[in-house]
């Protein structure tokens, strides 16, 4: 459910891994779709992984797996479109949600399960143009489910990094506390990673939010903050911080990753930002960086 980035991703890798993966019809882009198939560019690796698959006008065939990459503000609608699902198939929410559970209304049929992609991109032409995030392998909720353990196996054959999280409540929550600073620090740049790079009092007002907000997130009991972010942004460590975004900025993972996103779905982000001011009340940084 979802044939932008993240879902042409995944729906053309899992596809390519030997499953029969079909894609519920929304707009524009699933006639795109049904015309040419799921059509994926790594632009690093220069693999390309394409399929063919169904598209389908609703949601209500018998799937192992349901896969939702949506915008954050498209989650009550999601929920409302699968609530037709047969049987009782593994439900996982892939993107931005700082809200976790809370966020997935209504009684859905199946187990629901929360996620977190690790790639970004763009689309171009029809052909989703993505970065693999080594430093965020995909995510997954630890869960025994035997259908999540298929999924990780299907994404490892095809060359992703599968990380399985204990708490994905609270690591969704860090995850937006992070992406809506870095959002925040992109718009004051014009969404130009490149100038944002450049921009080092910006990138070290935008490392004392992400650590303000941390703080601010851990101080009120919420667990699973992802290590790696952990460490960077310790406050000690914020020059090695300020010169590692800068460096990432500058890169094409400065675009595909952070940049592109930011500017497609700007009210997405800008709602981040929103989310995050009024959970971490107590932080100068954040407050500074995320005024409207």
């Amino acid at each position: 459910m979802g044939a932008g980035v993240i879902g042409t991703v995944y729906g053309a890798h899992l596809a390519a891994a030997g499953n029969t993966v079909s894609v519920l019809s929304h707009g524009p882009r699933t006639d795109e779709v049904a015309a040419a198939g799921l059509c994926a560019r790594d632009v690093v690796g220069g693999g390309l992984a394409r399929a063919v698959t169904d598209v389908v006008p609703d949601a209500g065939g018998e799937y192992d797996v349901v896969l939702v990459t949506v915008r954050r503000d498209q989650l009550g609608s999601a929920c409302t479109g699968l609530a037709g699902l047969a049987g009782k198939p593994a439900v996982v929410f892939f993107g931005n949600n700082p809200l976790g559970r809370r966020a997935i209304t209504g009684d859905l049929p199946g187990d629901t399960y929360l996620g977190f992609p690790g790639v970004g991109g763009v689309m171009t032409g029809g052909t989703a143009e993505y970065i693999r995030i080594r430093q965020q392998p995909t995510a997954l909720q630890q869960a025994s489910d035997p259908r999540l353990t298929a999924l990780e196996a299907a994404l490892a054959d095809r060359g992703f990094a599968v990380q399985r999280v204990a708490d994905m409540d609270g690591w969704l929550a860090y995850h937006a506390a992070f992406v809506a600073c870095v959002a925040a620090a992109l718009f004051r740049c014009g969404t130009d990673p490149v100038r944002l790079a450049a921009d080092r009092a910006t990138l070290t007002l935008m490392c004392r939010a992400i650590t303000e907000a941390f703080a601010a997130l851990r101080s009120s009991g919420t667990a699973g903050l992802p290590r790696n972010l952990a460490v960077l942004h310790r406050p000690w460590l914020r020059p090695v911080a300020v010169r590692y975004w800068a460096r990432t900025m500058g890169s094409p993972m400065g675009e595909l990753c952070f940049a592109a996103h930011t500017r497609q779905a700007a009210d997405e982000m800008r709602a981040l930002g929103r989310d995050t001011t009024a959970r971490i009340a107590n932080s100068s940084a954040v407050a500074e960086l995320l005024r409207p």
